[in-house]
């Protein structure tokens, strides 16, 4: 197969924070050439996603049964995928012919790197007989077989936007669960770096019966809540170096705690916690960059914004959106996938020992047909 053939590609990603499903069109090769077509995202009504949170919450504790738990709630989350990217192509009135590929992340209900293995819901070959578009899915499952965690597994498309934008950048997704990439004398390293906005939406909802922290203006109006925040620095994550990543729930403790005290306070204290996690990852592993590149839901609260600007400024580190540079910063996870497609099914990498810990460069996904 030639790596120069360029394809037509829908990127599905529907992420920790289960806030809705992101659809992105892209042309790409997978390699050096890339262009957005059209992009839309679609917001989860509040039944399905407390669906979804019944599904993590009533996860059984073996492994066997997890997996069998997990197939016997994948239709759900397949259908309500299937609808959503064929409402996607009718919106952008694209003809279904001339897509040639689909590339689908699944929902993460279930992420075990210590004990490697990790649950993403939604069935590659039941969506490809239901909407007849070829399919790339299961990127994490050979990535596992083979040592590794499973997670992160963008770095490459994020090596991408480095390239793109600055060589001497990192790009940091702040999701559910946080991550950053970066290049080091040209290798490429990636890691989970703590909660992104998981433990505050969660937060939020609990004493709001909101999404989210808009523009983190809850936060702003609460205090530190010492003990927890001091607790929460100790925790060993904290101290591992990578390769490492995190399931959403990782932090939950400090998220039952929280619950108990001042509803501000407690937003503020998770926000902090975020913050806290990001200057963190470049201190303990002595990361070397004059620009952190914001991606992922995140970067809207201006509250975690502006105590990231405040830290890095005296480091003479900047900090920005990738906005600015011309990407969606809430679609670059869709992108992702829809990118890693095309080099799945052109048997390039998509993980290395310095992002996932796999035991050698493999590219992964499975093509249903």
């Amino acid at each position: 197969m030639s790596n120069k053939k360029i394809y037509k590609v829908i990127g599905v990603m529907s992420g920790t924070s289960m806030d809705g499903l992101d659809c992105s069109l892209i042309e790409t090769d997978g390699i050096n050439y890339y262009k957005v077509m059209k992009e839309y995202s679609f917001n989860y009504e509040r039944n399905y996603k407390n669906k979804l949170i019944d599904i993590i919450q009533k996860l059984p504790n073996s492994k066997n049964e997890r997996i069998n738990y997990a197939k016997n709630n994948e239709a759900l989350i397949t259908n309500t995928i299937f609808k959503l990217i064929n409402e996607f192509i009718k919106k952008i009135k694209y003809k279904k012919k001339n897509i040639d590929l689909i590339g689908l992340s699944g929902q993460t209900i279930f992420h075990d790197p210590k004990n490697q293995y990790t649950l993403q819901l939604s069935s590659g070959k039941d969506l490809c007989k239901k909407i007849k578009i070829p399919v790339v899915s299961n990127f994490r499952d050979k990535d596992i077989q083979l040592g590794g965690q499973g997670a992160p597994i963008g770095c490459f498309y994020h090596k991408y936007l480095i390239k793109k934008i600055n060589m001497n950048s990192a790009i940091l997704n702040i999701g559910g669960v946080s991550n950053i990439t970066y290049l080091l004398n040209k290798k490429l390293i990636g890691f989970d770096i703590g909660p992104g906005n998981a433990i505050i939406d969660d937060l939020v909802y609990f004493f709001y019966k909101k999404n989210f922290d808009k523009s983190g203006k809850y936060a702003k109006k609460g205090l530190l809540i010492n003990n927890i925040y001091n607790s929460y620095k100790k925790n060993l994550f904290f101290k591992k170096k990578y390769p490492k990543s995190l399931d959403r729930n990782y932090f939950k403790s400090y998220l039952n705690k929280l619950k108990e005290y001042k509803k501000n306070d407690a937003i503020h204290t998770a926000s902090l916690m975020t913050v806290f996690s990001i200057i963190n990852s470049i201190n303990f592993h002595k990361i070397k960059l004059n620009e952190i590149i914001l991606t992922g839901g995140g970067r809207k609260n201006i509250f975690i914004l502006n105590r990231l600007n405040e830290y890095f400024k005296e480091k003479n580190i900047k900090v920005s959106l990738i906005d600015k540079y011309g990407f969606n910063g809430d679609l670059i996870e869709s992108q992702m996938f829809a990118y890693l497609a095309v080099r799945s099914i052109k048997k390039l990498p998509i993980s290395i020992p310095s992002t996932t810990g796999v035991n050698y460069p493999i590219s992964g996904g499975i093509l249903y047909k």
